[in-house]
C-alpha cells in the first residue's frame, strides 16, 4: 500500500481511538450528572414504581449498548492499526465487527430515542422507536459489505503479485 495513504490511515485511526476515549469520558460524565445531580436536568427516581423500574432499564441499556459500541469502535481502530503494521490494509475480522456494530448501533438507537423519557415523572412508560435505528444499521451493513468485498479484493491482489 501507498507510504502516503498508509500514514493517512494511521492518522485517521488514531484520531477515532481518541474521540472513542472522548466519547467514554462524556458517557461517564453524562451519565454521573443524570443519574445523581439533583440541581439539574436529572432522572426522577422518585417516580412511580412501575415507571422507576423502566427508567432504571432504559438508563442501564443505554449505557450498557453505548460503552459496548465504543469497545466495537475502539477494536475496530486497533484492528486496522495491527493490519497496517502486518500490511494488510483491511483485516477480515473488522468486516465481523462492524456487523455486530450495525446490532449494537440499532439497539442503542432505540434505548437513545427513549432516555429522554427517563427525564419525566409522569405518564405511561411507552416505548418509542423511529426509524433512525433502521437507517443506521441499514448504513453500517452496507458498509460491511463493501468492506468484506475490499478485504478480498486485498486478498486476492496480495496472491496475485
Amino acid at each position: 500500500m501507498n507510504e502516503h495513504l498508509t500514514r493517512i490511515l494511521k492518522i485517521v485511526s488514531y484520531v477515532a481511538l481518541f474521540f472513542c476515549a472522548c466519547w467514554f469520558a462524556y458517557l461517564c460524565y453524562q451519565s454521573y450528572h443524570h443519574a445523581f445531580d439533583t440541581t439539574g436536568n436529572h432522572i426522577q427516581w422518585e417516580a412511580k414504581h412501575t415507571l422507576v423500574r423502566f427508567v432504571s432499564i432504559v438508563f442501564f441499556l443505554y449505557n450498557l449498548l453505548t460503552i459496548s459500541l465504543i469497545a466495537t469502535c475502539f477494536w475496530f481502530f486497533v484492528n486496522i492499526l495491527k493490519g497496517i503494521q502486518q500490511e494488510e490494509p483491511f483485516p477480515k475480522k473488522n468486516a465481523i465487527i462492524i456487523f455486530v456494530a450495525a446490532i449494537l448501533i440499532f439497539l442503542q438507537t432505540i434505548a437513545s430515542d427513549n432516555y429522554n423519557q427517563i427525564f419525566l415523572s409522569e405518564g405511561p412508560a411507552v416505548i418509542k422507536v423511529t426509524s433512525n435505528p433502521f437507517v443506521q444499521a441499514l448504513v453500517l451493513i452496507v458498509f460491511g459489505v463493501i468492506y468484506k468485498i475490499a478485504s478480498q479484493v486485498a486478498a486476492e491482489h496480495d496472491l496475485t503479485v
